[in-house]
């Protein structure tokens, strides 16, 4: 695995993310995309949800239905 480290203010906008991260290069040529970690809260309500009653649907499933948006 190779490391590439991040200027503060970059890693600091990664943090404070709500959701993916699109890296470009200088010419906008993307590069991958990249999440944050969980937070504490957010592990906690996703435990929370375990064993939910209400419609449940496969990742396949739902990506059907936003692509047809």
């Amino acid at each position: 695995m190779i490391r590439i480290v991040v200027q503060a203010d970059v890693a600091d906008k990664i943090r404070r993310s709500e959701g993916q991260i699109e890296l470009v290069d200088e010419h906008g040529k993307r590069l991958g995309v990249v999440s944050r970690p969980p937070t504490v809260e957010e592990i906690d309500y996703a435990k929370s949800r375990i064993g939910s009653k209400g419609p449940k649907v496969t990742i396949d499933e739902l990506i059907s239905k936003v692509e047809s948006l």
